[in-house]
């Protein structure tokens, strides 16, 4: 079955996330602080920027969309990515095709913090620490309240709990999608609960608070398996639109027990990525090739990573020495794009090749799949 349409919206996520950055949050005081930019430098902020920080009431949040829209592929594709294999060998592909990627390209973000405290002569930031690299390295420092190294892991943080669950999902309920869905439903609605404790108890920081605020991520993951469900026959279009709508109203609650109401922005462009990927879903068979977008998509997962950092630190001195800022973002981008390449083709495809093997040690090996649904089988 042809699944382009999930792999191509995969490259409109990405950069859509690119342009939120920087656009947006490389103007953030606080942002450029971190990395080791003077708190004296100043960009000028051209006006097409306020689309991005600034877009008015129910206006389009590009990053906070393309999260929603990459949050939605993952949970689309991790069932398929479960076809024909067991629970244990598909944890270890998903470990080799996070981790080893992840470790690598939080180096390179590491040599920008380096390279930006150079060339400002600033003292480097506070997350430049072995205690502070030791406990982001395993991708659970969310649930202490820990913030990304690289601005953007926390989302992988968030996947890495969802493969946990949605394998004790299936060895709990089997693969029948009827029970997954139930078990699904029910520790959402325990997630609710909590999540309302969380956010009306005394300490707002406290780990139960931080680990359910993940779930309103999470809803978004389980919302996405219902397309697979029903595009493998698994389960019926009204019964997935019923098990939808319930899911759904999940998301609303949890997320207005942080955003204070249902409406709120993660909420609203959350739902516009939805509508998006339903669209596409529908209209899936009109997708065709597109060298554009199928490049960026296949190297989405270390473009997601590296773009943050790259952008901020290059941008920042590109500016510094004179460059306009178009042209700042657009050399950013052009760099960020050849140095994901790069990873993707001597990183991330080997490592992904090696964990294919290690994985048959833990279970059946996979039958013959189209490229189409292999090209899924990446992260953010």
């Amino acid at each position: 079955m042809k699944v382009k349409f999930a792999h191509q919206l995969r490259a409109i996520a990405a950069l859509s996330v690119v342009f939120y950055h920087y656009w947006g949050i490389f103007f953030s005081p606080a942002v450029r602080a971190i990395i080791g930019v003077p708190a004296s430098f100043v960009p000028v902020k051209p006006g097409y920027t306020q689309l991005v920080m600034s877009p008015g009431q129910g206006g389009l949040l590009y990053g906070v969309f393309g999260v929603g829209v990459f949050f939605l592929i993952s949970g689309f594709v991790i069932p398929i990515s479960l076809r024909n294999i067991s629970t244990g060998a598909f944890l270890v592909r998903r470990f080799f095709r996070i981790y080893p990627v992840y470790w690598f390209c939080l180096l390179i973000s590491l040599s920008m913090y380096f390279i930006c405290s150079w060339y400002w002569h600033t003292p480097l930031s506070d997350r430049i620490s072995l205690k502070y690299l030791l406990e982001t390295l395993p991708l659970l420092h969310s649930v202490t309240g820990i913030p990304s190294l690289d601005f953007v892991c926390w989302s992988l943080a968030v996947e890495v709990k969802f493969y946990v669950i949605f394998a004790l999902v299936l060895l709990v309920g089997g693969r029948s999608a009827h029970k997954v869905l139930a078990l699904s439903i029910g520790f959402l609605i325990l997630c609710c609960l909590a999540a309302f404790l969380a956010a009306h108890g005394s300490n707002p920081a406290s780990m139960l608070s931080l680990l359910t605020s993940d779930m309103k991520f999470m809803t978004f993951m389980f919302l996405g398996c219902l397309f697979y469900y029903v595009l493998y026959d698994e389960l019926s279009v009204p019964a997935a639109l019923g098990y939808g709508a319930i899911i759904y109203v999940l998301f609303l609650m949890i997320t207005s027990s942080y955003e204070g109401s249902i409406g709120g922005p993660l909420a609203r462009n959350y739902t516009y990525a939805l509508v998006l990927f339903s669209v596409c879903y529908v209209l899936r068979e009109r997708f065709r090739d597109n060298r554009v977008l199928d490049f960026v998509a296949d190297i989405s997962f270390p473009l997601y990573l590296l773009h943050s950092t790259i952008g901020y630190v290059v941008m920042s001195i590109l500016i510094d020495q004179g460059v306009w800022f178009t042209l700042a973002w657009v050399i950013s981008l052009g760099l960020v794009l050849l140095v994901a390449f790069g990873v993707h083709r001597y990183v991330e495809v080997p490592v992904n090749a090696f964990g294919k093997k290690v994985s048959n040690l833990a279970g059946r090996s996979p039958k013959p799949v189209q490229r189409d649904t292999l090209s899924l089988e990446g992260s953010p």
